[in-house]
């Protein structure tokens, strides 16, 4: 398998919309979805925002690009065409608006979690994850979405493994196995900060579970020495994880 990072922009927002309450410092995130060649299938892992900042999120997100999802696609010599299978990791809207809204990839089946589209049923009118639903009961309708129900490979050798709190149903996905193991986190870790288990976003629907879950998956990683691929950390997003005294830091991979 060979694979690519790539790159959707950089959001800016206000901390207290991340970790809740008021806190009025200004936060910067990226959104590194991750594109996989595996024999004759592509895999897209997340979606980013789309080609534009949800209109729900304008006044509280400002959204920063040079290149976005469709551009690291063809840099690596694809269409969005060419895409065959999509995993999402949850339902917020930073994960899958290429996906969604609009489907921007044809040819590809969607992944989401049926746990996770059930919880965001039941979330107020406005909620982000709520407000994709719709596309979602389309999809299935049409047949390009799928509903998983635990755990399992999508294509041989891309696992889903659901881990949750930051969501009912967020998947994690393991891309190989062994020693040429990788892993992207998604939001159960989506950058360094996040590394200490004790780091809590506000926005996450069962905290204790979101720290159980980020102990097990990065002592895994750790114990494994397989990279990790950190969705929302602007630079430093490809990482060795190992302990320390708040957790686990994460170590740049080198060239």
């Amino acid at each position: 398998m060979r694979v690519h990072v790539l790159d959707d922009g950089i959001f800016v927002t206000d901390a207290g919309n991340i970790f809740g309450g008021s806190r009025k410092a200004r936060i910067r995130g990226a959104m590194h979805a991750v594109l996989i060649e595996a024999g004759d299938e592509l895999v897209l892992l997340d979606a980013g925002f789309g080609p534009e900042l949800p209109e729900g999120l304008v006044g509280r997100y400002e959204l920063n690009r040079e290149k976005n999802i469709m551009d690291g696609i063809r840099e690596a010599g694809h269409k969005p065409g060419d895409v065959t299978h999509v995993v999402l990791s949850h339902l917020d809207a930073d994960h899958v608006g290429w996906a969604l809204a609009p489907r921007s990839f044809p040819n590809a089946t969607v992944y989401v979690q049926r746990a996770a589209v059930d919880e965001a049923r039941e979330m107020s009118e406005k909620d982000g994850r709520r407000m994709v639903v719709p596309a979602v009961d389309e999809g299935v309708e049409e047949g390009w979405c799928e509903l998983l129900n635990g755990d399992g490979e999508v294509v041989p050798g891309i696992r889903v493994e659901v881990r949750t709190g930051h969501s009912a149903g967020h998947q994690i996905v393991w891309i190989g196995d062994g020693e040429d193991a990788a892993l992207f986190t998604a939001d159960l870790a989506p950058s360094k900060i996040f590394l200490n288990p004790d780091t809590i976003a506000g926005v996450d629907t069962d905290p204790e579970a979101a720290r159980r879950n980020r102990i097990e998956v990065l002592s895994e990683a750790e114990e494994k020495n397989a990279p990790i691929i950190l969705y929302h950390e602007p630079k430093d997003f490809l990482v060795n994880v190992r302990r320390s005294e708040k957790g686990f830091e994460g170590v740049p991979l080198k060239d």
